[in-house]
């Protein structure tokens, strides 16, 4: 590969290092939109200036936002796709099984599948989360791209780092 002649073997740990943690800051963030939020610790009940009006807005009745099932299947789908990017994690951990499930003529075919689906899924929920605003529209699109570097990146930044020895 060209990037383990062209790239410092210094240099590469350090852009995936940045990489690894830059795609774990936005996943973060979209779990944590996922939790529910708090009632504030003191909340006065104060009557209302008026009784009714057709220009009143009650500022709890707006803030519950409806929660996008497909946007958070998406994030599970894209926090899968970084797992299996994490280095040291075995890629075939997770096709152990296929054997017996599968015959053996179409076990490469799965995994083959399986892992076009973990690249396929981050382009698809940036598409997604750029063209159909959701709860978690910044971190998946954030998460997405930054996952996708990671798929295209990794193979020669990973080939920089083992050109030292």
């Amino acid at each position: 590969m060209l990037a383990a002649f062209l790239l410092d073997h210094r240099l590469a740990l350090l852009f995936l290092a940045a990489l690894h943690v830059g795609t774990a800051v936005p996943l973060a963030f979209g779990w944590v939109r996922l939790l529910p939020e708090e009632a504030p610790p003191f909340q006065f009940h104060r009557a209302p200036r008026r009784r009714w009006s057709i220009y009143a807005h009650s500022s709890d009745e707006g803030e519950e936002t409806r929660r996008d099932p497909l946007a958070m299947a998406l994030l599970i789908c894209v926090t899968v796709s970084y797992a299996v990017q994490i280095p040291g994690v075995p890629r075939s951990l997770g096709f152990g099984f296929t054997p017996t499930v599968v015959p053996q003529d179409a076990s490469g075919w799965v995994q083959f599948a399986l892992t076009w689906f973990l690249v396929v899924v981050p382009g698809f929920a940036a598409a997604y989360s750029l063209l159909r605003p959701n709860f978690l529209r910044v971190p998946l699109i954030a998460a997405s791209t930054l996952i996708l570097l990671l798929w295209l990146l990794s193979a020669p930044l990973h080939a920089a780092l083992e050109a030292v020895s």
